[in-house]
């Protein structure tokens, strides 16, 4: 939604903030005090915007009472123009504050789509001091501005009147003395203003001359940037100042009068720039705050204050008679959908509409090698203005990622295409639904590391033992991580992401070879080493439930494991169609098979694949159990499935292969 300044988009403006208010604050309950103090800056801003929207509706009545004025709407544009500088772009700082609300807080919504449970994310309170501030700033320039504005505005009006009465009069030939083309047209009342003492002058001049740079000459003082500096320091100024009764105190703070005095200096700069025009907005604007100055000074004139004195007020520091404030216009809340420092954005999935006109997206982001951000989203095609969004940030050292998905239905009366994130003790879950298996092989990827190359569903498994048995999912992993989506900026080879679990340091000559944990090999000199990672081996994940346990059988495949095709003796092998559904996998000596399983049959909670991420999980040694054994049976659902897995395993185990050779050329060559 786009905003200027015509009456009409303030209209726009006033209705944003009433959408903002009602959503949001009017039904809230359990809402942090913050959260409450901030609706109610942003309902006293709308009240300003509906005060300055009555006057344009009183000056159009005006003018529709009198239809032989004319109605020229670029003349009334153009009397309006100085008003996006007066107030600031308070569009702008409105959609940063819908913003914050979409993206900051955890919204739980009536069936209505009211707000009625809020909770603000963490980190946020500062983003929300300073939206807060900006909108107090707006509505104070807007209340001042309002009834010069309407003086302006009549005043044209006035004029016009003036205009036709002096065309009747000169074409009756009975033109007035009073009315003459030399007859002024009203201009703005002019007022003085006390003079700054030159010591306070000479401090005002050295601040001002700190931004040279951008403006060269005090005698072009900057219109808009010294209004805002106006009625900044004014608002800082004795107005808030109330001396007690009941004691002498009339002496206000040295800041405080120390900014009455600045407040007449920039005012008295702005009338003496070369960009005021004394019979446009801005005079009026001017004239109307250069009044209320005249009154606190009436109020030291009076004896109801008492002056500290120029010379106490001289020996203030430097930053004490700066001239500046900040850009009120410059963002402070970024969106949940960029990218953060030492974050990576890896992945963007559209999710299945609840309902036909809303469109949920889910955005990933990696902080560091075991920490995501997650951001979930949703817009709605009939309504711009609807959207939702939340930010769930996890660790997979304390998250569990449970793939509901590869439960059984008849235990599960979840989605199939669920999976769900919860805490170490089984809690806070939150569960993510996809519209399709590739969208939750990428997530996977996402969390392990490993690129899912095939997944196969009602797959029968068996070793030698008779109560080694059962029945579940099996996949194929390729150590993979999700690549960023978008490019990366351009920098040194020796700037990135931290990735916590990887840092090199520099190394010395002496430690110019070694090996990681990993078995990863470092090479260095006095600069930065340079990291050659052994590959990682691919493994075959079985998803089954044994002795009552949701669990994950996985092993690792290397140049050492096969599937023997001789080892299989059923009826269904032998013949010329060879129809056989079953894959026996072997190795040279024992198939080190590791079991990770869950507390229970109900324990689905407790049942985590990001144990078997790379780089390693914390708990991948503690909460697995070795299963040696010789070989283990596969018998697949089709024949498709069981060539779809050796087709897979064979091409896994060479790209293995390759990486090793690379690996090894690698180290030579240093």
């Amino acid at each position: 939604m786009s905003f200027g300044f015509a009456p009409g988009d303030i209209i726009a403006a006033v209705t944003l903030v009433a959408h903002i208010y009602e959503k949001c604050f009017t039904k809230a309950q359990a809402a942090d005090q913050k959260y409450l103090q901030f609706g109610e800056e942003i309902k006293h801003f709308g009240e300003s915007l509906e005060r300055l929207n009555d006057v344009f509706n009183h000056v159009e009545q005006q003018r529709e009472m009198r239809p032989w004025l004319p109605h020229d709407a670029a003349q009334f544009s153009t009397t309006l123009r100085p008003l996006p500088d007066l107030t600031g772009d308070f569009a702008r700082t409105l959609r940063a504050c819908e913003k914050l609300l979409n993206d900051h807080s955890h919204f739980r919504r009536n069936p209505a789509g009211f707000v009625d449970n809020v909770k603000w994310w963490m980190g946020v309170e500062g983003e929300v001091e300073k939206l807060k501030e900006r909108i107090r700033f707006h509505t104070t320039k807007i209340l001042l501005i309002t009834k010069p504005v309407e003086l302006q505005l009549l005043s044209d009006l006035r004029n016009d009147i003036w205009d036709v009465k002096r065309v009747v009069e000169e074409i009756r030939g009975l033109l007035v003395d009073s009315l003459t083309p030399n007859s002024p047209r009203e201009t703005p009342s002019q007022f003085r203003l006390p003079l700054v003492p030159p010591e306070l002058e000479a401090r005002f001049l050295a601040a001002l001359k700190k931004r040279q740079g951008k403006f060269v000459d005090v005698k072009d003082f900057p219109l808009r940037e010294g209004f805002d500096a106006l009625v900044f320091h004014f608002g800082q100024s004795t107005v808030n100042f109330v001396p007690r009764i009941y004691s002498e105190q009339k002496t206000p703070e040295l800041t405080q009068y120390l900014n009455l005095v600045k407040s007449t200096w920039i005012l008295e700069k702005i009338t003496e720039s070369s960009l005021f025009d004394a019979r446009s907005l801005w005079s009026r604007c001017v004239e109307d705050i250069g009044n209320n100055i005249l009154f606190e000074y009436h109020r030291f004139n009076s004896g109801q204050l008492t002056s500290p004195g120029n010379e106490v007020i001289s020996r203030l520091e430097d930053y004490a008679f700066s001239i500046w404030i900040e850009d009120q216009n410059t963002e402070v809340v970024p969106t949940l959908m960029d990218e953060r420092p030492s974050e990576e954005k890896i992945l963007e999935i559209s999710l299945p509409k609840t309902q036909t006109n809303r469109n949920p997206l889910l955005v990933i982001f990696r902080k560091s090698d075991y920490e995501l951000r997650l951001v979930h989203t949703t817009t709605d095609d009939q309504n711009d203005m609807f959207y939702e969004a939340e930010s769930y940030e996890l660790n997979i050292h304390f998250t569990r990622f449970i793939p509901i998905y590869a439960v059984p239905n008849s235990v599960s009366s979840t989605s199939t295409n669920n999976v769900l994130f919860c805490s170490n003790q089984g809690q806070s879950e939150k569960a993510y639904s996809f519209g399709a298996l590739d969208d939750i092989h990428k997530l996977q990827q996402g969390v392990t590391g490993y690129k899912v190359g095939a997944d196969l569903a009602n797959v029968t498994w068996s070793t030698f033992k008779e109560s080694e048995n059962g029945k579940g999912r099996v996949q194929i992993w390729r150590p993979k991580p999700l690549p960023r989506l978008s490019a990366a900026p351009e920098q040194s080879p020796t700037v990135g992401i931290h990735r916590k679990s990887t840092m090199v340091s520099s190394f010395s000559l002496a430690d110019s070879l070694a090996t990681t944990a990993k078995g990863s090999v470092v090479f260095g000199t006095n600069g930065p080493a340079v990291m050659y990672p052994k590959p990682d081996k691919p493994l075959v994940v079985v998803y089954t439930l044994f002795h009552d346990k949701w669990t994950f059988l996985h092993f690792e495949v290397d140049q050492n494991v096969f599937i023997n095709p001789k080892a299989c003796n059923c009826k269904d092998c032998k013949g010329p169609n060879k129809t056989c559904k079953k894959a026996v996998i072997e190795t040279k000596g024992k198939l080190k098979i590791k079991r990770h399983s869950a507390n229970s049959r109900d324990g689905v909670n407790m049942w985590d694949l990001a144990v078997l991420r790379k780089p390693q999980h914390p708990r991948a040694n503690t909460s697995v159990v070795p299963l040696p054994v010789k070989y283990i049976i596969l018998a697949f659902a089709t024949l498709a499935d069981k060539l779809e897995f050796q087709e897979t395993f064979n091409a896994v185990q060479k790209l293995l292969h390759k990486d090793e050779q690379d690996y090894k050329r690698a180290i030579l060559q240093k």
